[in-house]
């Protein structure tokens, strides 16, 4: 005999079927967000520059990179911070969507897989958070990803850094303050360090979820160069534009 509330599920769904949150159409399977919306994410622009990712209309790297060469060696991301792109990720992290993360990182993989000019990157880690963050909102986004991102991949996932400052969120301050508010908030674990194995003269990934001015991803990236590593590749989700 079926349950009675699984009756009543399977009544609302044929009466109430579900939608995309994104897009208002109704989704057949059991997904969060349809696949439509998923396809729509497209590119920053069809010409960016090589280190940041942001978009230029010419030469390879932008000015911001000539005047202070960033920490991190380039940027990859699925695409703009518009929409369905910034609706999707706005769900996975502020609306309690963990399992988004598996989804995302498959589309996050294709795009690094099409780079073949990545090599010597053996390792990846994360942007933190600090734990009161964490516990608050249930997850770090970009943890999550990493360690997807680690089983499909042939890479070691390795909880490197911490954000020893309690310092307020970027999205709060206007672009010139952003630098400045991060500047030494993050730190190498040493027993993390002490306990690696590898050789950190190889490159490592760094996930992050968006790439606004890129003072955050810059300022890890410059702990994990002091650290040793030779490369430090960004990997996000989107980059504003």
């Amino acid at each position: 005999m079926i349950p009675l509330f699984r009756l009543v599920s399977d009544l609302e769904e044929f009466v109430y079927p579900p939608l995309c949150p994104i897009c208002k159409n109704e989704i057949k399977e059991s997904k969060i967000v349809c696949q439509r919306c998923f396809d729509r994410i497209y590119s920053v622009s069809r010409k960016q520059c090589k280190i940041c990712g942001k978009p230029i209309k010419r030469g390879s790297i932008c000015t911001k990179c000539k005047k202070n060469r960033p920490s991190f060696d380039t940027i990859i991301s699925c695409g703009s911070y518009v929409a369905p792109l910034s609706d999707i990720i706005k769900l996975y992290k502020f609306k309690n969507r963990p399992s988004l993360s598996v989804k995302l990182t498959r589309k996050l993989y294709t795009i690094y897989s099409s780079h073949a000019d990545i090599k010597d990157t053996n390792y990846i880690t994360w942007v933190p958070m600090r734990r009161v963050e964490t516990r608050e909102r249930g997850y770090n986004q970009s943890q999550l990803l990493a360690l997807e991102f680690s089983k499909i991949s042939s890479l070691k996932s390795i909880d490197f850094l911490y954000k020893a400052a309690n310092i307020p969120s970027q999205t709060t301050l206007p672009y010139a303050q952003r630098i400045n508010n991060v500047r030494n908030a993050y730190k190498i674990r040493k027993k993390a360090l002490n306990s690696f194995n590898g050789n950190p003269e190889k490159g490592i990934i760094l996930i992050d979820d968006v790439l606004t001015t890129g003072s955050t991803i810059n300022e890890c990236a410059k702990r994990l160069k002091e650290a040793g590593f030779k490369k430090v590749i960004g990997l996000v989700l989107a980059i504003s534009p």
